[in-house]
């Protein structure tokens, strides 16, 4: 009962936090979002986008609202206890960088499971604009094991002048991955997807 009453609250956190976040971007930087009928919004599916600012998940979270997602962020965001409890609260997770943290791959298949949308910025670290960066294979390991459709995002922010873009990309299934065999797939796998982000206009 109170896991639930406790999973409803975040819901309802998340909800006018992302409401919040998408008035202000509207606003102010005049948020224009492009291909938001490809969201495949009866099935739980995986969100990766591009990474440059760190406020990047409030922008992918306006986009997609009012459809909730649940963000990987890296685990020092957690350290402060106002904030470990306000991205407890809204669904976020921490996992740890530059090495295989099991428990976040844990939680990312449970949600999933759970019919819920899953967020990650496989290029792990801010790019500078103009740059790419490499993908993590991480991202295409879960990719890969929960089997749901990937949709690609990307995020232009044109230096916070207006307007800031989102481009929202068609599902990705299974059936679309590189087919040829290497020694390497997760790592193809990743800079598959991530080309499908950057291709994105």
């Amino acid at each position: 009962m109170i896991t639930k009453l406790k999973d409803f609250l975040g819901i309802i956190i998340y909800k006018i936090v992302a409401w919040l976040f998408f008035a202000f971007y509207r606003l102010f930087y005049g948020l224009q979002i492009k291909g938001k009928d490809n969201l495949p919004l009866k099935e739980p599916f995986i969100i990766i986008a591009n990474h440059q600012h760190l406020l990047d998940p409030t922008v992918v979270g306006a986009a997609v609202y009012p459809k909730q997602v649940h963000f990987m962020a890296k685990e020092e965001l957690f350290k402060n206890f106002l904030f470990r409890w306000v991205f407890t609260a809204i669904g976020t997770f921490p996992v740890k960088r530059g090495r295989a943290d099991l428990q976040a791959f844990r939680t990312s298949y449970q949600k999933i499971k759970e019919g819920k949308v899953l967020g990650m910025f496989p290029e792990g670290t801010r790019q500078k604009p103009g740059e790419q960066g490499k993908a993590k294979k991480g991202a295409a390991q879960i990719v890969k094991r929960t089997g749901v459709k990937v949709v690609p995002v990307r995020v232009d922010w044109n230096n916070w002048r207006r307007p800031i873009k989102v481009f929202i990309g068609k599902p990705i299934g299974s059936e679309d991955f590189p087919k040829k065999e290497s020694k390497d797939q997760l790592g193809d796998l990743a800079e598959f997807l991530m080309e499908q982000v950057r291709g994105l206009k």
